[in-house]
């Protein structure tokens, strides 16, 4: 077991924090002031996680027909990030990679099969994020989904709820042929709490409501619009089927992809092989049918985050709570020729990810700079002058949050099992796969991702650049799922592990 085995020193990418990151200004900016006994008044935080939310949402335009005003209007009051990345494509390596402060690359939590369980594979000491809160004096609640299912962390919290049943309701499903396993219903109600996410919200809106002694970390996992696609049928109302866009995908999109990246294109990785696209495009308005689903959920989950913040609004803690949201990962819905998630391209990627920290510059403003999921524990350690003693991945947000036109050019880097991986810097994404095939794009001029100019002699330069920011090494643990998977493809030109010593060197 790696729980007890020493750590090495660590690279100069890596970071120690501590107490003394309050001296940045928070105290300033939250109007905080001195206690008592000398110490100062920590900013509280709450904390909204969106199960499988992709980037169409309205500020990100990763759809036209998005509706999610709330959502939008928290973007309007904080710092939006426009390029926010998850750490993996999967809820699982996902979150731990957010909650633990650690790669997946290094921790070797690559999916959901129990030799991935992070309880196993990271070492007990190293403090998930809602217990160094809970050591710093917060009191910390949680409902939902914040870590992933049977991973979830049963340290750090004072109060938790896993999940909160809904009413029965009658369900209108619609099956919408043979091969397509993406289900869909629309629940004959309009009471948001009818539902099992309105009642963790209600949940949630009952932990702000309550007088506080100590700061708190409120954590609010929403489960839409993750699979099955079922909401109140208002939402559905919102989204006119006639009217429906659904995503463009050049019949040739594939054409420039190595085999490796063909095979993240037509399977759900980690799972089995699909033919989600073929079976969905072979029957007449399923995928209009699917894309509207999957609007009218996100617009559901829209709602309840909105019913939190009209809460906090109406709390005494307003001026003193700092909230954070962010979705897990992307989603296709047929970009690539792909439905789920489980790829290394932006619709799989890309998240929204906004923090709203009353007084701060960044007040209402676009983050265009690329970030990364993996940042969160960093900048909240810093906002709240958490006295944290452990290795930490990921680079605290603090100077674009004070400054939201500083420059920041540092790579974010996404893995999806051993050896496979994309970084994006500035405009650039390269995704490098594990048999040492990639794939280069421009996503300014290009953000559907249509040409590969990996092969394009002109930016080989370019490639080699990006490359230097691939990891070196990484932990080779392969669960029989993974394993099925890459030998779908070429093996790895050459092979790579990480130190046998330790998975955070």
């Amino acid at each position: 077991m790696l729980r007890n085995r020493k750590r090495e020193k660590v690279s100069k990418s890596k970071r120690m924090f501590s107490s003394l990151a309050v001296g940045f200004g928070m105290v300033a900016c939250l109007g905080s002031a001195l206690a008592g006994d000398g110490s100062v008044d920590k900013p509280n935080v709450l904390f909204i996680a969106v199960d499988d939310l992709n980037d169409w949402v309205g500020y990100l335009g990763g759809h036209p027909q998005a509706q999610t005003p709330n959502i939008d209007a928290l973007a309007e009051k904080g710092a939006a990030f426009m390029h926010a990345y998850c750490p993996a494509p999967v809820c699982g390596p996902s979150r731990t990679a957010l909650m633990y402060g650690i790669y997946p690359h290094k921790s070797g939590s690559y999916g959901h099969h129990k030799v991935y369980d992070p309880k196993a594979l990271i070492p007990q000491e190293q403090v998930p994020l809602n217990l160094a809160f809970q050591n710093n004096g917060y009191y910390t609640a949680g409902c939902g989904k914040i870590f992933h299912g049977s991973f979830r962390e049963t340290r750090g919290w004072h109060e938790y709820r896993n999940g909160i049943p809904g009413i029965k309701v009658e369900k209108k499903k619609e099956r919408l042929g043979k091969g397509i396993q993406l289900d869909f219903g629309i629940l004959e109600t309009d009471n948001d709490r009818d539902t099992g996410d309105g009642r963790l919200t209600d949940w949630a809106i009952e932990q702000l409501q309550r007088e506080h002694q100590k700061p708190f970390f409120i954590a609010l996992g929403l489960q839409k619009p993750h699979l099955p696609w079922d909401a109140p049928r208002k939402y559905f109302e919102q989204h006119p089927l006639k009217k429906v866009e659904i995503p463009h995908v050049p019949k040739d999109d594939l054409d420039d992809l190595s085999e490796a990246g063909k095979v993240f294109a037509r399977t759900m990785v980690g799972f089995h092989k699909t033919d989600d696209h073929q079976a969905i495009t072979s029957v007449e308005g399923a995928w209009q049918k699917l894309v509207r689903a999957y609007l009218a959920t996100s617009s559901f989950a829209d709602a309840n985050v909105g019913r939190l913040l009209d809460a906090l609004e109406k709390s005494p803690h307003l001026e003193n709570t700092i909230v954070v949201l962010w979705g897990d990962h992307g989603w296709h819905l047929g970009e690539k020729s792909h439905w789920r998630k489980m790829t290394l391209w932006e619709r799989g990627t890309r998240t929204p990810f906004i923090i709203k920290m009353p007084g701060a510059k960044a007040k209402g403003k676009r983050i265009e700079a690329p970030v990364s999921l993996q940042d969160i524990f960093p900048t909240l350690v810093d906002l709240c002058g958490l006295k944290v003693e452990q290795e930490l991945d990921g680079n605290s947000l603090k100077p674009l949050l004070t400054n939201p036109s500083a420059a920041w050019d540092k790579p974010v880097l996404i893995s999806h099992g051993p050896g496979n991986f994309a970084l994006r810097k500035g405009k650039w994404r390269l995704i490098h796969y594990a048999d040492g095939s990639e794939e280069l794009y421009d996503i300014e001029s290009d953000p559907g991702e249509f040409t590969n100019l990996a092969r394009v002699p002109e930016y080989t330069e370019r490639g080699a650049e990006l490359r230097k920011h691939l990891p070196k090494s990484w932990r080779s643990v392969m669960g029989p799922r993974f394993k099925k998977f890459s030998d779908s493809f070429a093996k790895p030109v050459t092979p790579q592990s990480p130190p046998s010593s330790s998975p955070h060197d």
